[in-house]
């Protein structure tokens, strides 16, 4: 265990060193694989069996959330590429990139091994695929971004183009706040119909793809919640179907906290803008 508080104190000073300015590459690969591995290996011991060692719990989940950090961060590198070529291609590999490593940061904090569940969301969708033992596939509703997304569907124009060059569902409005090209919502972008950009769109994507950063707090949860919810039979049947996106509470939370003091001086003091403006330019 004393090694494990070693491990643990290196990777908060990576966090709060580097997440405040990611000026390079090497800063934000640095950051994206400490916070994946650090919070992954968390979650590990959380959800570790009886009679497992809590250390060897922990680094398990160290490195293959190190793992997942590091496809996360060339995911978001790969979507930088993607928008200065304008590339359809490079814009799905960017995506499938990024859900590859936020599904072995889920896995890693889940305490299963990495290539046990691989997982891919478009709007409120989530399919699962199962790898242990056979393959299997799972389709799964988020209920919190079924709002979010049908909201959308509802008040805006849905974008077809860029939703099928990006893998992204994409809106376009009229009614974005003055000053701004768009905005992320929980499984949706919405663009402004009037003040076009070209860093806009990957700006956005983003926010997406810190939302999935976020994902894998939910194994902190999920299975005292599913093991809560099983033993009501008129919901447990349902419940197989849906995929309880509470980290989304967390992400809010968190971008709030950032953006305390934040003024369109300084709009970029907020870590989560500056993050998605590092990789958008």
């Amino acid at each position: 265990m004393f090694v494990s508080k070693k491990i643990i104190l290196i990777f908060l000073l990576l966090y709060t060193t580097t997440s405040r300015s990611q000026a390079n590459d090497t800063e934000a690969a640095i950051y994206n694989v400490g916070f994946s591995a650090l919070f992954s290996g968390i979650g590990a011991v959380i959800n570790k069996n009886p009679g497992e060692k809590t250390g060897k719990v922990f680094l398990k989940g160290l490195y293959q959330g190190a793992l997942g950090g590091y496809i996360t961060f060339e995911s978001k590198r790969l979507l930088r590429e993607a928008s200065n070529r304008d590339d359809w291609k490079l814009y799905w590999a960017s995506n499938i990139l990024n859900f590859s490593g936020a599904s072995i940061r889920e896995n890693a904090a889940n305490n299963i091994d990495f290539w046990e569940r691989w997982y891919f969301n478009v709007g409120f969708n989530r399919i699962e695929f199962h790898t242990k033992d056979s393959f299997s596939v799972q389709y799964k509703v988020m209920p919190i971004t079924a709002v979010y997304t049908l909201n959308s569907f509802v008040t805006t124009e849905f974008d077809v183009k860029n939703s099928l060059k990006t893998g992204h569902l994409v809106f376009i409005s009229d009614e974005v706040q003055d000053g701004y090209a768009g905005y992320s919502l929980p499984g949706t972008i919405t663009l402004s119909a009037e003040n076009q950009k070209i860093t806009t769109l990957p700006h956005e994507i983003i926010h997406q793809y810190q939302s999935e950063d976020f994902l894998m707090f939910n194994s902190y949860y999920i299975n005292s919640l599913d093991s809560f919810i099983n033993k009501n039979k008129k919901i447990k049947n349902i419940n197989k179907w849906i995929y309880f996106d509470l980290h989304l509470i967390l992400l809010r939370g968190a971008y709030i906290f950032e953006h305390r003091n934040v003024t369109l001086d300084n709009y970029y003091d907020n870590y989560f803008e500056r993050e998605a403006k590092y990789y958008s330019q």
